[in-house]
Order: structure tokens, then sequence, then C-alpha cells
């Protein structure tokens, strides 16, 4: 059983040295020095990610790169790397998806919505301030946001004055009592596939968006959005992107 552990650990040392080579004959090719290839080479030991998904889209070629990204795109039946299929009746929802200034996946744009089924990227249940509706209490800021009933709950980024009933059902006698008929709290959402006219500060939750079965939300998606950004900024005489280590 040891000599199998042993065999298993020199198989896994010896399959991380050749991606760190790899990763040095990658970066030598695309016109880093010496120093630098070993350092991606050295960092690629632990998470070669970084480079083939980081440093290595962001030395690529316009031609390159449009290569890559529509191989990718094709795939998964897409157009473009910012295309989502809608769950609902497959069509594309293009330009859907973009990259914010963190580096996190979000929403294009305001009613990214699918033109056949009218399927929202921008819903309230794709949000990560939406808290979903539970048995005890409905969407407050202690409730489950893992779980409970998604289709309806509140806001935990807007509030306002509620009666105290709705908001606190369990002990809305106690606060009666003491004079409270009205409290700030969470805003009711009573549809979450849609998002409220007044909401304007939707941040996307991807793990939400999987609930919903849209596909291919991965750190790959991620990085080859933003490689499609970058390079239509170049095209239109933006200002290319920096390797970040």
């Amino acid at each position: 059983m040891g000599w199998l552990f042993l065999a298993l650990l020199l198989c896994g040392v010896a399959w991380r040295a050749v991606v760190a080579a790899l990763v040095w004959r990658d970066a030598r090719r695309r016109g880093l020095t010496a120093r630098e290839g070993l350092r991606w080479a050295l960092i690629s030991l632990a998470d070669a990610g970084r480079y083939w998904w980081g440093a290595r889209l962001d030395l690529m070629l316009a031609g390159e790169a449009g290569t890559l990204l529509g191989r990718a795109a094709g795939e998964h039946g897409l157009a473009h790397v910012t295309g989502v299929r809608c769950p609902l009746c497959g069509s594309e929802i293009a330009d859907a998806l973009a990259v914010s200034e963190a580096g996190d996946l979000t929403v294009a744009r305001r009613e990214a919505a699918c033109r056949r089924c009218d399927f929202r990227l921008d819903a309230c249940r794709h949000c990560c301030h939406f808290l979903p509706a539970t048995s005890g209490y409905p969407g407050l800021a202690g409730a489950d946001r893992g779980g409970g009933d998604f289709t309806h709950g509140r806001c935990d980024r807007y509030r306002d004055y509620q009666p105290v009933h709705q908001t606190h059902p369990r002990i809305a006698h106690r606060l009666e009592a003491m004079g409270y008929d009205y409290l700030r709290a969470p805003k009711r959402v009573l549809d979450s596939y849609f998002p409220l006219e007044e909401f304007s500060a939707f941040s996307l939750d991807p793990g939400r968006l999987r609930r919903s079965e849209v596909a291919w939300l991965t750190h790959q998606r991620t990085a080859l959005i933003r490689l499609h950004e970058r390079h239509r900024g170049e095209s239109s005489g933006g200002v290319p992107g920096q390797i970040c280590g």
C-alpha cells in the first residue's frame, strides 16, 4: 500500500513538472524573458490556471484570441462567448454577460432578457441581494440564502416601512404592544422572476444563475469574456490589458 502511495505521489510530481515545463515554453514563445517564464513555471506548480487562463490570454495576439473565442463559443452553441443560452426556450441571449472592474462575472446591461420567452438574467432571483422566502421569517436577513422558496422573498439592499405583522409575524403582537405598527425592513419581492423597476443595484450571483439551469458559468468563461472585452477595446482604440501576476 505504501509503494502504491509513493508511486501516485511521484506521478503527481512528474505531472506538475511537465505542466511547469509547458508553461515555461509557452511563456518564452510569447515573448516573456527567461526569468518571467521561470516565475510563471514555478507558479504553475501550485496553480497552472493562473497562467493558462490569465497571463497567457493577456499575451495573445488578436488573431489567436479571435480563433480561441470563436471555437469556445461554438463548442457551446453560441455566437459569442458573451451570449447565454436561454434555459426555457433555448434561444441565445446575445451580449448578456460581461466582467466587472473587480474581475467578477456580471450582467452586461439592464433588461438582459430572452426576446422569445422574456427569461430575465437581471431578475431578483439571480441577485446576491435577494433573500428567498422561508417558512419562518420570510426573507429577513437571518434567512438561509441557500434554501427557501425562490419564487418570492425580499431584497436586502432596499428597505421601506412595512406593517410589523408582515416583517416579524412571530413577534408582531409584542411589537404592536410596544407601539410599533410599522418597521423598516427588507423590501418585499412578490415575483423574483422579474426585477423591480426601482431597483438599480443588481449584483449577479453566478450560483443562483446556475440554479436557473444557465450553463457554462465557469472561471474559464469569465477569463474568455475578459479576453473578448480587451480585444474589442483594442480594436476601438482602447488600451491593451496588463498582465497580472
